[in-house]
């Protein structure tokens, strides 16, 4: 059941990423903030009230969902400090943390034949993520090795308070509290990012579009996610999930019309043959 939830969470997010992608609307993290908020407030928190969400419970697990949102949010200024077409191999080694936490506190142990699809998963994540860069980018943004490794750190940590989370409720108890807890950092990036109050950008009627639409589907991808976690190891779900690069290099070449590399060939090779492993072996 979780090998589906989290395929599924990670189709659900890679379509979106392709939608913002086509989008094209240049948001700051604070607009990128906004959007979401107001995304998961008026269509999402209400459909999972509606479905029916245990609220006694949701109440212990209120620090995990800040946790969850806040990490969410933060992402999107740690990826504004630098290149993100150099930052974003790095950020896609989220799983790597997450299953370092996994292992270590929650005593998870995968087999060998998983542990072999988790290892291809997250080099076949990497190399997808990878894109030609010029020599004078990668000079000028010396710090994209400590701005990416951030940004894998705060979705690694985000995914594991997830697992924590589902083991006290449910998945979609759990993302209900994360769309709600996403207001209280908005709040505060609405009044200390002053400069992120770019509005004239949402201007673009068509791009912006394409752009709600795309952080729609993100958004309710977390909810497949954390119902994979609710029913899968963390040091599973996580490589699985990681696997919306794949869906996002896909959707792009036959949408957008963008070339693959060799090396991200060779990724979606990787990423193919490590989810079967761990699918397979689960």
């Amino acid at each position: 059941m979780w090998f589906i939830y989290a395929l599924l969470g990670a189709v659900i997010t890679g379509i979106g990423q392709v939608l913002v992608k086509r989008g094209q609307v240049k948001l700051t993290p604070l607009l990128d903030n906004l959007l979401a908020t107001i995304i998961v407030t008026l269509i999402l928190v209400p459909f999972l009230f509606i479905r029916g969400v245990d609220i006694e419970a949701g109440k212990t697990i209120l620090i995990y969902a800040l946790i969850a949102a806040t990490m969410y949010a933060t992402f999107y200024y740690i990826i504004s400090f630098g290149n993100v077409s150099l930052m974003v191999s790095l950020i896609n080694t989220f799983p790597v943390v997450t299953i370092i936490l996994a292992v270590g506190i929650l005593r998870e142990l995968p087999s060998l034949y998983q542990w072999f699809g988790i290892i291809l998963v997250v080099l076949g994540a990497i190399c997808i993520s990878r894109e030609k860069i010029k020599k004078r980018a990668i000079n000028r943004k010396r710090l994209w090795v400590i701005w990416g490794l951030l940004g894998s750190l705060a979705i690694g940590i985000a995914e594991f308070v997830t697992k924590l989370a589902t083991l006290r409720v449910d998945g979609f108890t759990f993302t209900f509290f994360v769309y709600l807890m996403y207001i209280p950092p908005l709040i505060v990036f609405m009044f200390f990012d002053k400069g992120g109050r770019k509005f004239k950008n949402l201007k673009n009627k068509q791009g912006l579009a394409y752009t709600i639409i795309g952080i729609f589907f993100i958004e309710a991808g977390l909810i497949a996610i954390a119902l994979a976690y609710q029913y899968g190891l963390a040091s599973l779900v996580s490589p699985v999930v990681a696997t919306h690069m794949l869906i996002t290099a896909v959707l792009a070449v036959i949408f957008l019309k963008e070339k693959l590399s060799a090396i991200q060939k060779i990724g979606i090779l990787l990423s193919l043959i490590g989810v079967s492993v761990i699918g397979i072996w689960s």
